[in-house]
Protein backbone atom coordinates (compact mmCIF):
# COMPACT_ATOMS: atom_id res chain seq x y z
CA UNK A 1 0.00 0.00 0.00
CA UNK A 2 2.78 2.79 0.68
CA UNK A 3 4.45 1.86 -2.39
CA UNK A 4 1.36 2.47 -4.04
CA UNK A 5 1.38 5.50 -2.60
CA UNK A 6 4.85 6.40 -3.38
CA UNK A 7 4.08 5.63 -6.87
CA UNK A 8 0.94 7.94 -7.18
CA UNK A 9 3.41 10.87 -5.63
CA UNK A 10 6.32 10.26 -7.67
CA UNK A 11 3.83 9.93 -11.29
CA UNK A 12 4.85 13.09 -13.36
CA UNK A 13 1.52 15.48 -13.92
CA UNK A 14 1.72 18.12 -16.56
CA UNK A 15 -1.11 20.57 -16.23
CA UNK A 16 -2.12 23.17 -18.72
CA UNK A 17 -3.73 26.01 -17.34
CA UNK A 18 -5.92 28.64 -19.53
CA UNK A 19 -7.06 32.00 -18.08
CA UNK A 20 -10.71 32.42 -19.44
CA UNK A 21 -12.03 35.44 -20.31
CA UNK A 22 -14.83 35.75 -22.76
CA UNK A 23 -13.29 33.55 -25.41
CA UNK A 24 -15.81 31.37 -26.24
CA UNK A 25 -15.01 31.50 -29.92
CA UNK A 26 -11.47 29.92 -29.69
CA UNK A 27 -11.12 27.81 -26.17
CA UNK A 28 -12.28 24.80 -27.50
CA UNK A 29 -10.02 24.19 -30.23
CA UNK A 30 -6.86 25.39 -27.57
CA UNK A 31 -8.58 22.63 -24.57
CA UNK A 32 -8.43 20.03 -27.52
CA UNK A 33 -4.90 21.07 -28.65
CA UNK A 34 -3.57 21.38 -25.15
CA UNK A 35 -4.87 18.12 -23.84
CA UNK A 36 -2.36 16.18 -26.32
CA UNK A 37 0.65 17.40 -24.56
CA UNK A 38 -1.36 17.59 -20.65
CA UNK A 39 -2.89 15.25 -18.33
CA UNK A 40 -5.45 17.48 -16.98
CA UNK A 41 -6.57 21.06 -18.56
CA UNK A 42 -7.67 23.67 -16.07
CA UNK A 43 -9.23 26.77 -17.05
CA UNK A 44 -10.10 29.53 -14.80
CA UNK A 45 -13.19 31.23 -15.55
CA UNK A 46 -12.27 35.20 -14.84
CA UNK A 47 -15.49 36.44 -14.58
CA UNK A 48 -16.46 35.82 -18.53
CA UNK A 49 -20.45 36.92 -19.25
CA UNK A 50 -20.23 34.78 -22.66
CA UNK A 51 -20.15 30.78 -22.81
CA UNK A 52 -16.75 29.95 -22.99
CA UNK A 53 -16.87 28.34 -19.48
CA UNK A 54 -19.70 25.91 -20.88
CA UNK A 55 -17.62 25.34 -23.96
CA UNK A 56 -14.83 24.61 -21.89
CA UNK A 57 -16.98 22.21 -19.95
CA UNK A 58 -17.99 20.20 -22.78
CA UNK A 59 -14.78 20.17 -24.31
CA UNK A 60 -13.34 18.44 -21.53
CA UNK A 61 -11.73 20.36 -19.56
CA UNK A 62 -11.77 21.23 -15.79
CA UNK A 63 -13.41 24.64 -15.04
CA UNK A 64 -12.68 26.75 -11.86
CA UNK A 65 -14.68 30.22 -11.80
CA UNK A 66 -14.05 33.30 -10.43
CA UNK A 67 -17.16 35.19 -8.86
CA UNK A 68 -15.22 38.84 -10.54
CA UNK A 69 -12.83 39.45 -12.77
CA UNK A 70 -9.32 39.44 -10.92
CA UNK A 71 -6.70 39.40 -13.45
CA UNK A 72 -3.60 37.49 -14.58
CA UNK A 73 -2.23 37.12 -11.93
CA UNK A 74 -5.30 36.39 -9.78
CA UNK A 75 -5.46 33.45 -12.12
CA UNK A 76 -2.33 32.48 -11.74
CA UNK A 77 -3.14 32.44 -8.37
CA UNK A 78 -5.70 30.15 -8.32
CA UNK A 79 -4.29 28.06 -11.04
CA UNK A 80 -0.89 27.40 -9.01
CA UNK A 81 -2.85 26.32 -5.58
CA UNK A 82 -4.88 23.67 -7.38
CA UNK A 83 -1.77 22.29 -8.98
CA UNK A 84 -0.25 22.13 -5.44
CA UNK A 85 -3.39 19.87 -4.31
CA UNK A 86 -3.22 18.08 -7.57
CA UNK A 87 0.77 17.48 -7.11
CA UNK A 88 1.74 18.35 -10.57
CA UNK A 89 5.12 18.39 -11.35
CA UNK A 90 4.60 21.10 -14.68
CA UNK A 91 2.11 24.01 -14.95
CA UNK A 92 1.95 25.34 -18.81
CA UNK A 93 0.00 28.78 -18.63
CA UNK A 94 -1.42 29.29 -22.16
CA UNK A 95 -3.79 32.25 -23.39
CA UNK A 96 -7.49 31.17 -24.34
CA UNK A 97 -7.76 33.82 -27.44
CA UNK A 98 -5.44 31.65 -29.60
CA UNK A 99 -2.41 34.21 -29.56
CA UNK A 100 -0.18 30.96 -28.46
CA UNK A 101 0.26 27.78 -30.48
CA UNK A 102 -0.70 25.03 -28.15
CA UNK A 103 1.89 22.70 -30.72
CA UNK A 104 4.61 24.84 -28.61
CA UNK A 105 3.59 22.91 -25.40
CA UNK A 106 6.35 20.64 -26.31
CA UNK A 107 9.36 22.91 -26.47
CA UNK A 108 8.00 24.30 -23.25
CA UNK A 109 7.74 21.64 -21.72
CA UNK A 110 11.01 19.63 -22.72
CA UNK A 111 13.03 21.08 -20.71
CA UNK A 112 11.56 21.16 -17.51
CA UNK A 113 11.33 17.42 -17.74
CA UNK A 114 15.06 17.16 -18.67
CA UNK A 115 15.74 19.68 -15.66
CA UNK A 116 17.14 22.49 -17.24
CA UNK A 117 15.53 25.45 -15.84
CA UNK A 118 12.39 25.74 -13.44
CA UNK A 119 10.56 28.30 -15.25
CA UNK A 120 10.71 28.38 -18.96
CA UNK A 121 8.88 31.36 -21.28
CA UNK A 122 7.64 31.28 -24.58
CA UNK A 123 9.73 33.99 -26.20
CA UNK A 124 9.20 36.57 -29.33
CA UNK A 125 12.53 37.81 -29.04
CA UNK A 126 14.78 35.08 -28.76
CA UNK A 127 16.65 33.72 -31.91
CA UNK A 128 13.20 31.92 -33.94
CA UNK A 129 10.14 33.76 -32.04
CA UNK A 130 7.67 35.49 -33.76
CA UNK A 131 5.36 38.47 -33.12
CA UNK A 132 2.88 38.09 -35.97
CA UNK A 133 1.39 41.38 -36.65
CA UNK A 134 2.16 42.99 -33.62
CA UNK A 135 1.43 47.33 -33.66
CA UNK A 136 4.72 49.28 -33.62
CA UNK A 137 3.83 51.21 -29.99
CA UNK A 138 3.26 47.58 -28.49
CA UNK A 139 7.30 47.04 -29.37
CA UNK A 140 7.93 50.24 -28.56
CA UNK A 141 6.40 49.66 -25.07
CA UNK A 142 7.48 46.22 -24.50
CA UNK A 143 11.72 47.28 -25.40
CA UNK A 144 11.21 49.94 -22.86
CA UNK A 145 9.76 47.70 -20.08
CA UNK A 146 11.97 45.00 -20.71
CA UNK A 147 14.96 47.35 -20.69
CA UNK A 148 13.81 48.64 -17.37
CA UNK A 149 13.52 44.89 -15.98
CA UNK A 150 17.21 43.77 -17.26
CA UNK A 151 18.42 46.43 -15.13
CA UNK A 152 18.04 45.07 -12.07
CA UNK A 153 17.00 40.95 -12.54
CA UNK A 154 19.59 38.86 -11.87
CA UNK A 155 18.84 37.04 -15.10
CA UNK A 156 18.52 38.06 -18.43
CA UNK A 157 15.00 37.94 -19.74
CA UNK A 158 14.00 39.23 -22.74
CA UNK A 159 10.16 38.37 -23.20
CA UNK A 160 9.25 40.01 -19.76
CA UNK A 161 5.41 40.22 -20.73
CA UNK A 162 4.94 36.44 -22.46
CA UNK A 163 2.04 35.09 -20.71
CA UNK A 164 3.10 31.63 -22.12
CA UNK A 165 4.97 29.96 -19.33
CA UNK A 166 6.08 26.53 -17.63
CA UNK A 167 6.98 25.82 -13.93
CA UNK A 168 8.09 23.00 -12.91
CA UNK A 169 6.96 21.66 -9.08
CA UNK A 170 10.16 23.66 -7.43
CA UNK A 171 9.05 27.28 -9.03
CA UNK A 172 5.32 26.45 -8.01
CA UNK A 173 6.13 26.13 -4.29
CA UNK A 174 8.76 28.67 -4.43
CA UNK A 175 7.01 31.67 -6.18
CA UNK A 176 5.19 34.53 -3.96
CA UNK A 177 3.84 37.87 -5.72
CA UNK A 178 0.90 40.15 -4.17
CA UNK A 179 -0.49 41.53 -7.82
CA UNK A 180 -3.05 39.72 -9.13
CA UNK A 181 -3.00 42.39 -12.99
CA UNK A 182 -0.67 42.77 -14.76
CA UNK A 183 2.17 43.41 -12.79
CA UNK A 184 2.24 40.10 -11.38
CA UNK A 185 4.23 39.18 -14.79
CA UNK A 186 7.35 40.90 -13.27
CA UNK A 187 6.38 40.25 -9.83
CA UNK A 188 6.41 36.55 -10.48
CA UNK A 189 9.89 36.64 -12.74
CA UNK A 190 11.75 38.65 -9.48
CA UNK A 191 10.36 36.32 -7.20
CA UNK A 192 11.96 33.20 -9.14
CA UNK A 193 14.86 35.27 -9.92
CA UNK A 194 15.77 36.27 -6.66
CA UNK A 195 15.42 32.32 -5.55
CA UNK A 196 18.17 31.61 -7.29
CA UNK A 197 16.05 29.40 -9.74
CA UNK A 198 16.85 29.15 -13.11
CA UNK A 199 14.26 30.68 -16.64
CA UNK A 200 15.06 30.00 -19.92
CA UNK A 201 13.50 31.29 -22.81
CA UNK A 202 12.31 29.61 -25.82
CA UNK A 203 11.09 30.49 -29.62
CA UNK A 204 7.56 30.69 -29.76
CA UNK A 205 4.97 32.78 -32.24
CA UNK A 206 2.53 35.43 -30.68
CA UNK A 207 0.21 36.50 -33.52
CA UNK A 208 -1.78 39.88 -32.68
CA UNK A 209 -4.48 39.93 -35.33
CA UNK A 210 -6.82 37.74 -33.02
CA UNK A 211 -6.13 39.41 -30.26
CA UNK A 212 -10.02 40.95 -30.28
CA UNK A 213 -11.44 39.90 -26.47
CA UNK A 214 -8.56 41.60 -23.97
CA UNK A 215 -10.48 43.86 -21.75
CA UNK A 216 -7.35 46.23 -20.77
CA UNK A 217 -6.37 49.08 -23.62
CA UNK A 218 -2.35 48.30 -24.22
CA UNK A 219 -1.17 51.54 -23.72
CA UNK A 220 -2.55 52.61 -20.13
CA UNK A 221 -1.80 48.84 -19.47
CA UNK A 222 1.90 49.52 -20.87
CA UNK A 223 2.29 52.42 -18.58
CA UNK A 224 1.01 50.77 -15.48
CA UNK A 225 3.89 47.63 -15.94
CA UNK A 226 6.62 49.89 -16.69
CA UNK A 227 5.82 52.09 -13.75
CA UNK A 228 6.19 49.16 -11.51
CA UNK A 229 9.16 48.26 -13.26
CA UNK A 230 10.71 51.48 -12.33
CA UNK A 231 9.31 51.24 -8.96
CA UNK A 232 11.20 48.25 -8.28
CA UNK A 233 14.35 49.71 -10.01
CA UNK A 234 14.37 52.07 -7.71
CA UNK A 235 13.99 50.08 -4.58
CA UNK A 236 16.54 47.81 -5.91
CA UNK A 237 19.06 49.80 -7.61
CA UNK A 238 18.47 53.56 -5.94
CA UNK A 239 21.97 55.02 -6.60
CA UNK A 240 21.36 54.41 -10.15
CA UNK A 241 17.81 55.49 -9.99
CA UNK A 242 18.66 58.85 -7.75
CA UNK A 243 21.77 59.02 -7.37
CA UNK A 244 22.92 59.21 -11.08
CA UNK A 245 20.37 61.41 -12.56
CA UNK A 246 21.66 64.02 -9.30
CA UNK A 247 24.92 63.98 -10.20
CA UNK A 248 24.05 64.23 -14.07
CA UNK A 249 21.94 67.80 -12.51
CA UNK A 250 24.76 68.69 -10.22
CA UNK A 251 26.95 69.06 -13.31
CA UNK A 252 24.93 70.59 -15.60
CA UNK A 253 24.00 73.29 -12.72
CA UNK A 254 27.22 73.86 -12.63
CA UNK A 255 28.34 74.15 -16.03
CA UNK A 256 25.89 76.89 -16.71
CA UNK A 257 25.95 78.38 -13.72
CA UNK A 258 29.68 79.14 -14.45
CA UNK A 259 29.19 79.84 -17.73
CA UNK A 260 26.08 81.96 -17.38
CA UNK A 261 28.13 84.17 -14.41
CA UNK A 262 31.27 84.39 -16.93
CA UNK A 263 28.89 86.91 -19.02
CA UNK A 264 27.02 88.21 -16.66
CA UNK A 265 30.52 90.30 -15.69
CA UNK A 266 30.73 91.29 -18.79
CA UNK A 267 26.44 92.27 -19.52
CA UNK A 268 26.40 90.36 -22.22
CA UNK A 269 25.56 87.06 -24.00
CA UNK A 270 23.29 84.92 -21.33
CA UNK A 271 21.32 86.95 -18.86
CA UNK A 272 21.18 85.70 -15.55
CA UNK A 273 17.48 83.73 -16.10
CA UNK A 274 19.18 80.80 -17.50
CA UNK A 275 21.84 80.72 -14.79
CA UNK A 276 19.40 80.84 -12.00
CA UNK A 277 17.62 78.05 -13.44
CA UNK A 278 20.33 75.44 -13.76
CA UNK A 279 21.48 76.60 -10.23
CA UNK A 280 18.11 75.30 -8.94
CA UNK A 281 18.52 72.40 -11.15
CA UNK A 282 21.58 71.66 -9.51
CA UNK A 283 20.15 72.34 -6.14
CA UNK A 284 18.07 69.68 -7.00
CA UNK A 285 20.55 67.23 -7.78
CA UNK A 286 22.70 67.16 -4.41
CA UNK A 287 19.28 65.59 -2.26
CA UNK A 288 18.49 62.75 -5.44
CA UNK A 289 22.20 61.97 -5.17
CA UNK A 290 22.10 62.33 -1.25
CA UNK A 291 18.87 60.31 -1.49
CA UNK A 292 20.31 57.50 -4.02
CA UNK A 293 23.59 57.11 -1.87
CA UNK A 294 21.68 56.90 1.54
CA UNK A 295 19.25 54.33 0.42
CA UNK A 296 21.66 52.44 -1.26
CA UNK A 297 23.69 51.52 1.71
CA UNK A 298 20.57 51.57 3.87
CA UNK A 299 19.38 48.32 1.66
CA UNK A 300 23.02 47.04 1.80
CA UNK A 301 22.66 46.86 5.47
CA UNK A 302 19.03 45.46 5.53
CA UNK A 303 20.15 42.68 3.34
CA UNK A 304 23.30 41.67 5.48
CA UNK A 305 21.29 41.47 8.96
CA UNK A 306 18.55 39.31 6.68
CA UNK A 307 21.34 37.11 5.67
CA UNK A 308 22.88 37.00 9.33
Amino acid sequence: MEEDERAIQNEEKILVGIPLFNSEETIASIVLSSMKYSDEVVCIDDGSTDLSAEIAKKTGATVISHEKNRGVGGVAKTLFNYAKEKNASVVVLIDSDGQHNPEDLPKLIEPLKKGKADLVIGSRFVSGGKSKDMPTYRKFGLKMINTVSKWHSKQLVRDTQSGYRAFNKKAINTVRFENEGMKSSLEILESISDKGLRILEVPTTIRYDLDKTSSLHPIPHGISVFSYALLTLSQKKPLLVFGAPGLLMIILGAMFGLRTINHVSQWTGLTVGPGVTFVWIGALGIPLLVSGIVLQYARKVLKDSIQQ
